[in-house]
C-alpha cells in the first residue's frame, strides 16, 4: 500500500450481511445511492470496492489499446 491518506475508519457487517460505507468515503469517492459497485477479493483477505462505471471505462480503453496491439502483431507476423 502506498499510504493511508484515505483511511476512513471502520464499519460493521449487519445481520443481513450489509455494510455501511462511511459518509466521508462516499463523498470522497463520489458514490451516491443506487450506484453500482464491483467487489473484488484479493489474495490477502482484502476486499476492494470500485464504481462499476470506472471499471467499464477502464475495460473499454484497455480493449481499444489491445486491438491496436493485435493489429500491430498481425502486421508483424505476415
Amino acid at each position: 500500500m502506498k499510504n493511508f491518506d484515505n483511511f476512513f475508519g471502520s464499519t460493521t457487517i449487519g445481520k443481513k450481511g450489509q455494510v455501511v460505507v462511511p459518509m466521508e468515503t462516499r463523498k470522497k469517492m463520489g458514490w451516491k445511492e443506487s450506484d453500482k459497485l464491483l467487489v473484488f477479493g484479493l489474495s490477502n483477505n482484502t476486499v476492494v470496492l470500485t464504481k462499476l462505471e470506472h471499471v467499464k471505462k477502464f475495460a473499454n480503453n484497455l480493449e481499444k489499446k489491445l486491438n491496436k496491439v493485435k493489429k500491430y502483431i498481425n502486421k508483424a507476423v505476415k
